[in-house]
């Protein structure tokens, strides 16, 4: 729609860079008072590896967040069983003001976490960026962060043209529309090319022993002595609390491309789970979305009329071809997902461990699980029946088109 094409900035949201941030994030946060963060955020990877991030985590003093004043100071400031008052408090105001649960998210450890090397900020590659605070230290971890930030940079054309279809399909302009099509297609090809080069910057090995671990969540804790999950202090107390780790699901890009093509995720099931449950699972990730990016998925959910525009003209085959392709480059990329899941955690899940440091022990301790994604969900039966959703669309309309009487 026009209306929300032109208003995309109340969204946090730019028909340039998408729904990654309009400039860089914040390297620092300016004021002094908040020098204990930086020091553990700079830091964070040796400290990790030396066994002193407890010690220095419970040493820090309560710091207010009165004293963060801009969007982007907010954003820079959302980051045992036990989580000290020192952490606990500022994240839960911090994660508050972004409309966030507390605990690291896509957001949180993608959208607003790296530094620009490149010379282009808005047409991002793997190269040109770094990651700002790491769990390792190691380039690895910026390269996977970086294919991430490059698919979300590509895609970010994705939002004005597929808005521009909605207000075409509004218009009844078939022949807008199919351009709209075929730029989407285009994007989502060379997002599905991004994936498949995850290899050249970041191995399976380093992912599933070194980084997976950080990414868990602290949701499914049973295996750790954890089934409550992270007990979270407050000036008053305090309560345990169970979230999801950062997760592919939790891209607010691809539940737009969703929306808008007019995906359902109701077909089926995963893990012998209803239909239902899949649904719920894929509408609890939003909560995990910065506020204005889920208001802007709400707001285009309540317009969303493009697979309703298709179906009802089953006699235009132009049209319904090139909404067919456009699902076959979306199934591409959930594909070339599956993909990289199966390699990355599937394949490695079965290996043997090889040798680990002190910093990989979670790794171990989750082995049992295998083959659970980083956002707490079993990937392959999740992402396969993410993908066959799309595929099932793609087959509904072509028997429409079958149905329909040709002259």
């Amino acid at each position: 729609m026009a209306e929300l094409l032109a208003s995309l900035e109340n969204y946090r949201v730019s028909s340039e860079s998408g729904f990654l941030p309009s400039c860089p994030p914040l390297e620092r946060l300016p004021n002094l008072y908040y020098e204990p963060w930086e020091t553990v955020a700079t830091s964070l990877a040796k400290f990790i590896d030396n066994g002193t991030l407890k010690k220095r985590v419970h040493s820090m003093p309560v710091l207010s967040t009165a004293f963060l004043l801009t969007e982007e100071e907010w954003r820079r400031a959302c980051d045992t069983g036990r989580l000290p008052l020192s952490i606990s408090q500022p994240m839960i105001e911090v994660s508050s003001y972004l409309g966030l649960p507390p605990v690291p998210t896509y957001a949180g450890q993608a959208l607003w976490n790296f530094r620009r090397v490149g010379d282009s900020y808005l047409a991002l590659r793997p190269e040109d960026v770094e990651t700002l605070v790491s769990f390792t230290g190691s380039s690895e971890e910026s390269g996977f962060f970086a294919v991430i930030l490059s698919i979300e940079a590509r895609g970010a054309e994705l939002i004005p043209t597929m808005l521009e279809g909605i207000e075409a399909a509004r218009r009844q302009d078939s022949r807008l529309l199919m351009d709209c099509f075929r730029t989407a297609a285009g994007v989502l090809t060379d997002i599905a090319s991004l994936l498949q080069g995850m290899h050249k910057n970041c191995n399976q090995e380093f992912f599933y022993h070194r980084l997976r671990p950080f990414l868990d969540g602290i949701r499914n804790l049973d295996s750790v002595g954890l089934p409550d999950g992270v007990f979270f202090e407050e000036k008053h107390g305090g309560q345990y609390r169970k979230y999801f780790g950062p997760s592919n699901a939790q891209s607010s890009l691809f539940a737009f491309i969703d929306i808008t093509l007019g995906i359902k995720h109701e077909q089926e099931g995963f893990e012998g789970k209803t239909a239902t449950h899949k649904n719920t699972y894929l509408k609890e990730m939003r909560i995990y979305m910065p506020r204005p990016h889920r208001e802007l998925l709400n707001d285009v959910e309540r317009v969303a009329n493009i697979r309703e525009f298709v179906c009802a003209h089953p006699e235009d085959m132009r049209l319904q071809d090139t909404y067919a392709d456009c699902l076959a480059a979306l199934a591409h990329v959930r594909q070339a997902h599956i993909q990289m899941v199966a390699r990355y955690v599937v394949i490695m899940a079965k290996r043997p461990l090889a040798e680990k440091s002190d910093g990989q022990s979670n790794s171990d301790a989750r082995r049992g699980e295998g083959v659970n994604g980083t956002g707490g969900t079993s990937s392959m039966s999740f992402l396969k029946s993410v993908r066959n959703s799309v595929l099932q669309a793609k087959g509904e309309t072509a028997s429409k088109i079958h149905a329909y009487p040709q002259r």
